[in-house]
């Protein structure tokens, strides 16, 4: 009987979180890491860790291609880096708890970049939270086009922590739900929302797009649903999320402050 993909990675990292000897070494974590991905991806890789958290720079050809067999191969090259950066990890002895995979195009145009919490991953493989959990809802991808966003995005590097992460993650999870699924319809096409920081306890993010006083009541209930949400799922707890939105007119301030 055949066994399916997801099996047989869950029994493979679990052999290798149990296994006796440690398969890759903190101190040559970076440089393991960039051969197996030369080996696995045939691509050159630049990996680095800043604090307890590892990054890998992938450059990738046909990101924005036309031709959908060059961009399905790209997009699958950089899946396949980061279940690998992952795996590298948890069979290391490394306090690594957070993995950035960041994918370019030569020009630099393009940058597609994704983060993982590894303690979800070890939640993923022994099973304490579900197949759909981990892939949907704790998928953190964020893209910028534009030479001077996908730059700023590839050398921004530093230690990511737990609030930061939440706060990225719910960014991401609006962003990418389709417009298509209520009530995200009601945001509209050009909606997008950017994380800043977190000051005082409060996340703080900027909306770009349409603000009109219909989309922002919708963006405000999204918001509070999905704070509470990921304030469960890790524990945490923003005092409040304040949305700065700006147009040529006006700066709209939105504080969730009632959740």
């Amino acid at each position: 009987m055949k066994m399916s993909k997801s099996i047989v990675c869950l029994l493979i990292t679990v052999h290798l979180l149990n296994a006796c000897d440690v398969s890759y070494p903190k101190e040559t974590l970076v440089q393991s890491l960039e051969k197996l991905i030369q080996k696995e991806c045939g691509q050159d890789s630049k990996a680095c860790i800043f604090g307890r958290t590892l990054y890998l720079d992938i450059e990738l050809d046909g990101l924005i291609s036309q031709e959908k067999e060059a961009a399905t191969q790209a997009i699958r090259k950089m899946n396949t880096a980061v279940f690998s950066a992952i795996r590298v990890v948890l069979s290391s002895d490394s306090d690594i708890q957070y993995m950035v995979t960041t994918a370019y195009d030569h020009d630099k145009n393009v940058a597609l970049r994704i983060v993982r919490s590894i303690n979800d991953a070890k939640s993923r493989y022994y099973g304490r939270i579900s197949r759909s959990d981990y892939y949907e809802s704790r998928n953190l991808v964020e893209e910028r086009s534009g030479h001077e966003f996908s730059e700023k995005m590839i050398s921004d590097k530093h230690d990511i922590t737990v609030d930061e992460y939440v706060g990225r993650l719910i960014v991401s999870r609006i962003n990418m739900t389709p417009r298509t699924d209520p009530p995200f319809r009601a945001l509209g096409p050009t909606l997008r929302l950017l994380y800043l920081g977190i000051g005082n306890e409060n996340l703080i993010l900027l909306v770009l797009g349409d603000t009109s006083v219909g989309v922002v009541a919708t963006l405000k209930d999204i918001l509070k649903e999905n704070l509470e949400s990921y304030s469960k799922k890790y524990d945490m707890f923003f005092d409040k999320i304040i949305v700065v939105g700006f147009s040529s007119k006006d700066i709209l301030l939105v504080s969730l402050d009632d959740v």
